[in-house]
């Protein structure tokens, strides 16, 4: 049976299904409206030739507008991304939101006939990637290395799978008294891991590696994710993490 919904633009209430919209977009800023009334995912169809960025976004009130990230449907892996620059379809998650948009936000060249669909049916869609994209970094003896993760964009975060941090002994290491503690930003409650501040031979690989079972989402959405390693005498440091995007 099809849900009554209140249609906001004649304040009545009607069966509805799908509400959908499209236009040419071919300038900076350019974009296609459509009102929501209830749907809890919004479906881009994107087509025709061009270089420039899309971007879903929702609204409550009619002025504030917000990102939709949304899902390339066209390929296996489930990654979320602040806007589209190919043509295909694309979806994202819309309930609550009383209006949606398709907008350009950067215009090169070309025209793109954009197509968007409010629609009841959820995504219920894992949050999660066929495969992690792993980011690597090895320091040179002595130095401090980090390991940084760029900042994944606006309405998204890092979600980590793993991390392996590795201590290799680039010559003898004398004992100390003080631990090694590598630290890290934007991963809640600070994480930290200490190493050991043992005497090593030449060649000595000390290795900690975290496998969560369930991804870590990092602290703020739009910011970088880094793996500080404090600059160790005769020390050479590897950084490796897994992770993925999504809001």
């Amino acid at each position: 049976m099809a849900k009554l919904s209140l249609d906001h633009r004649s304040a009545v209430q009607h069966p509805r299904e799908n509400i959908v919209g499209s236009g040419t977009l071919g300038a900076l800023n350019a974009e296609v409206v459509i009102y929501n009334d209830g749907g809890a995912s919004a479906l881009l169809d994107l087509r025709g030739t061009f270089v420039g960025t899309f971007e879903v976004s929702g609204t409550i009130d009619g002025t504030n507008w917000t990102l939709i990230p949304i899902r390339s449907l066209n390929v296996a892996a489930v990654g979320y991304a602040t806007g589209a620059t190919a043509a295909g379809w694309y979806i994202g998650k819309s309930l609550g939101f009383r209006q949606i948009r398709v907008r350009c936000t950067a215009y090169t060249s070309g025209l793109a006939t954009a197509t968007i669909l409010s629609s009841l049916a959820a995504d219920n869609s894992p949050q999660t990637l066929s495969t992690t994209t792993v980011r690597t970094t090895v320091g040179t003896s002595g130095a401090a290395t980090t390991l940084t993760i760029a900042s994944p964009g606006t309405g998204l975060r890092h979600y980590l799978t793993y991390l392996y941090i590795v201590r290799y002994a680039a010559a003898v290491l004398t004992a100390s008294a003080t631990p090694v503690t590598v630290t890290t930003t934007n991963i809640p409650g600070t994480v930290a891991f200490t190493f050991p501040a043992d005497a090593a031979a030449l060649g000595t690989v000390d290795r900690w590696r975290e496998d969560f079972a369930y991804p870590i989402a990092t602290s703020a959405q739009a910011t970088a994710t880094t793996i500080v390693c404090p600059a160790t005498t005769s020390v050479i440091w590897r950084v490796t993490a897994g992770y993925f995007v999504a809001p």
